[in-house]
């Protein structure tokens, strides 16, 4: 029963080949992903050249190829061509969706994890909303009054100012929430305590933030309205706007069966994040993002990456003596990176002949590097070995992502 799958598998694999040209093992389209980086996996027939998202890869004798993706938060695009020795030309395009993701919110907690994971998760993919530069979210933090101006502005997509003068004594210029306090300062829905304080780094009340946000979706507050929270009575100043939001499906009760919504206890990111996903921009943004047949271009091509090449890696002389002071000259070539993660560094184990195992060599124009930016990365190495032998050294190179390639060469050393 097992022999006949396989068959059936590697059958049908041939069979899609031969009809393709192309056949792509991982990842597969339409798949939504929390990576940045994962790898592409595939094979092709009789290939002549191989173009991911236009950049040519190199491929297997065998027609196997493989090829790192960086992927962008929301949509990415993989288009594969492939040119084939019948000078037959095949296409096939993978749709990703890459949705970010935070540590804090990923916990369980009673069996699920947190009740406002995935609305996080969406506006944050989008950019209306941001973690902190830790990598977590926050949740149960009090949404700052920056923060919010700055959330409901990307939502809303007001159009941001080049500013040449402060927003607020507590808001500079420089500041990277100006642009977006300002907008929504000249939108009406917030202002400053006064014309110098605007609060950036106080929280605010639920009641204020349900009045917010009722007026930014241009909602209309009505005299009489409906009471079904306990204690928010209706004659209660801020009252109104609670309601509104609340028929509107804004905002909820914090319990499920008694109907509170605590109008003075400070909003948190979490509960922002949620009230503003009810936003209709909101909606449709995630509509969007989860849509495989619209956004797929070259305007949002994911990224690629190669393990690093090293075309040469050689020891001159090749030969010393021992016991003898030498100098030799080390030198690694690296193919052109183009459009992939440069080089971070590139190192030469030495423990063969008594040296350190990490040697860095340099690209630098000094050191024994005769030109900065040409790929060579070169040293001069100070020898004294005191045995003879054949000593292998192994040189090393790794990108900006950690993917790393290596490459010997030899050194004979003479009694």
């Amino acid at each position: 029963m097992r022999k006949t799958l396989l068959f059936f598998i590697v059958f049908f694999l041939f069979a899609s080949l031969a009809h393709a040209g192309i056949f792509i093992y991982e990842p597969k389209d339409k798949e939504i992903l929390f990576d940045e980086v994962i790898k592409l996996r595939g094979v092709g027939k009789d290939l002549e050249v191989l173009k991911i998202n236009n950049q040519e890869i190199d491929f297997e004798k065998n027609g196997n190829f493989m090829c790192g993706l960086v992927l962008k938060p929301g949509k990415n695009l993989v288009e594969v061509r492939a040119l084939d020795t019948n000078k037959q030309h095949f296409v096939q395009n993978i749709r990703l969706l890459r949705l970010l993701k935070f540590p804090d919110m990923e916990g369980l907690f009673n069996g699920q994890k947190h009740w406002a994971r995935s609305r996080v998760v969406y506006l944050a993919t989008y950019g209306y909303i941001e973690g902190y530069p830790d990598g977590n979210f926050y949740p149960a933090n009090p949404i700052t009054r920056g923060e919010l101006a700055t959330w409901i502005a990307r939502i809303k997509g007001f159009k941001l100012e080049a500013l040449t003068e402060d927003v607020f004594f507590d808001v500079p210029k420089e500041h990277w929430r100006a642009p977006y306090i300002k907008a929504i300062v000249d939108a009406g829905l917030m202002s400053g305590y006064n014309e110098k304080t605007f609060g950036i780094d106080d929280p605010l009340s639920r009641r204020k933030a349900a009045a917010i946000a009722v007026q930014a979706e241009g909602l209309k507050v009505a005299e009489d309205v409906k009471t079904f929270f306990v204690d928010v009575p209706k004659e209660e100043s801020g009252a109104a706007p609670i309601y509104v939001a609340g028929e509107k499906g804004l905002v909820r009760g914090i319990y499920e069966d008694i109907k509170i919504f605590d109008p003075d206890r400070a909003l948190t990111r979490a509960e922002a994040a949620v009230l503003f996903s009810r936003f209709d921009r909101s909606i449709k943004t995630v509509q969007y993002l989860f849509d495989f047949n619209s956004g797929y271009s070259e305007k949002v091509y994911a990224g690629l990456n190669i393990a690093p090449k090293i075309i040469a890696f050689t020891a001159e002389p090749s030969t010393i003596s021992v016991m003898e002071q030498s100098t030799v000259h080390l030198e690694v070539e690296i193919a052109p990176r183009r459009v992939f993660y440069p080089i971070a560094t590139v190192k030469v184990d030495l423990s063969e002949i008594g040296g350190i195992a990490d040697v860095e060599l340099f690209d630098d124009g000094t050191r024994g590097d005769k030109a900065a930016g040409d790929n060579i990365y070169s040293l001069n190495l100070s020898l004294e070995p005191v045995s003879s032998h054949i000593k292998t050294l192994t040189a090393t190179a790794i990108d900006g992502l950690g993917w790393e390639s290596q490459r010997q060469t030899s050194l004979l050393i003479l009694e």
